[in-house]
């Protein structure tokens, strides 16, 4: 049996709710701003394990490992639902495209990254003492998480595709009337130094997660103005010529 759309929410009442919904994802990205901020000084910086075997241990045996992978994990699953709202907001204006495609090449990279911070939060600090009293094999299946053939291959494919959607998410910042044009530039900073840059400087990487959550704060306020319209027409629509 064919079914009909459901309109008994009238015109306002649905635009109204999809404001509600853009608001809610737009308000994860700001969250995962602000637990990127909170839980990458907490987590200690990138260490190889076949580079700096026992740097590498002691930075997953630091007493705020658990704590900050508790931050950073739930930042990242989040995040995606931000991803969503971002592209909502802008759809079907002329940045719908590129919107769409950076929302789907942020979400393909940030999937691939999680099986890596998974070994990162659970195995590194069960695999780290073994290590460090010179356990044969023990090193072995420390790199294997993160510089084996499989893992990493999907860590390079998570990095590529990140910074491919950043790169289109920056350029729907840049060119939508409905979002702070300024933002552009940190945003994709902040990709290039939570991918390339940060196992070469953690300063570096706190800095990317401090200019996401100036970024995705900014996001945010205007999303949030320009859904406070939204019974007036389509969510977001209100600020479609609003000043930069």
């Amino acid at each position: 049996m064919a079914s009909t759309p459901d309109t008994s929410l009238g015109p306002d009442g649905g635009a109204r709710r999809d404001a509600a919904r853009i608001r809610l994802g737009i308000l994860c990205l700001l969250a995962s701003g602000v637990f990127s901020a909170i839980g990458l000084p907490l987590r200690g910086p990138i260490v190889l394990p076949g580079e700096d075997p026992q740097r590498w241990a002691e930075v997953a045996l630091l007493p705020t490992h658990d704590l900050a992978w508790a931050i950073l994990l739930p930042s990242l699953v989040i995040q995606l639902f931000g991803f969503l709202a971002l592209w909502a907001y802008v759809r079907d204006t002329r940045e719908d495209a590129l919107a769409f495609w950076g929302m789907v090449l942020s979400i393909a990279g940030n999937g691939l990254f999680l099986p890596s911070t998974g070994i990162l939060a659970f195995s590194d600090p069960r695999v780290a003492p073994l290590v460090q009293a010179g356990v044969p094999g023990a090193l072995e299946v420390a790199t294997s998480g993160v510089s084996g053939a499989l893992s990493g291959a999907i860590l390079a494919g998570s990095g590529l595709l990140l910074l491919a959607g950043s790169v289109l998410v920056s350029l729907v910042l840049w060119r939508s009337p409905r979002l702070p044009r300024w933002t552009a530039v940190p945003y994709l900073l902040h990709a290039l130094a939570l991918t390339i840059v940060a196992p070469q400087s953690y300063l570096l990487e706190r800095a990317g997660g401090v200019l996401l959550l100036v970024v995705a704060g900014a996001i945010t306020l205007r999303v949030w103005r320009g859904t406070a319209a939204a019974p007036a027409g389509r969510a977001g629509g209100a600020t479609a010529g609003s000043a930069r």
